[in-house]
């Protein structure tokens, strides 16, 4: 059964990730769905980003699954409970919420923050 919507975020969940198709952002390329954590899956598809990932929520699950990647990936947050394309309101709300070893800072892609990480 789908959690009911709330002013909490949850990382742990079904996310759909895309990237932009061509340098104009017209077009979208979809990579793929990730279940678990927020941040394994942007660590999983940051290879594959153009400038920036789109992390769409498609459902809610509590399993975590473990993939890294890359050193520093640019994503912007889908959920009702972040402003859409408010790099501040996703700061605020997701800091609490990475994992130890690695940092959300400001993107310098609009409506973007960054997880960085050392593997």
């Amino acid at each position: 059964m789908k959690k009911l919507e709330s002013d909490s975020f949850d990382v742990n969940g079904v996310w759909e990730f895309s990237t932009e198709g061509d340098c104009e952002g017209r077009a979208t390329k979809k990579l793929g769905k990730f279940t678990g954590n927020l941040f394994d899956g942007i660590k999983q598809y940051g290879s594959q980003s153009y400038y920036a990932l789109s992390c769409k929520r498609v459902d809610y699950v509590s399993s975590i699954e473990k993939s890294p990647e890359k050193k520093r990936v640019h994503f912007k947050v889908y959920d009702s409970a972040i402003e859409m394309h408010d790099s501040n309101d996703a700061l605020a709300k997701l800091t609490s919420e990475v994992p130890g070893g690695h940092s959300l800072v400001n993107s310098n892609y609009y409506g973007c923050v960054a997880l960085e990480w050392e593997e």
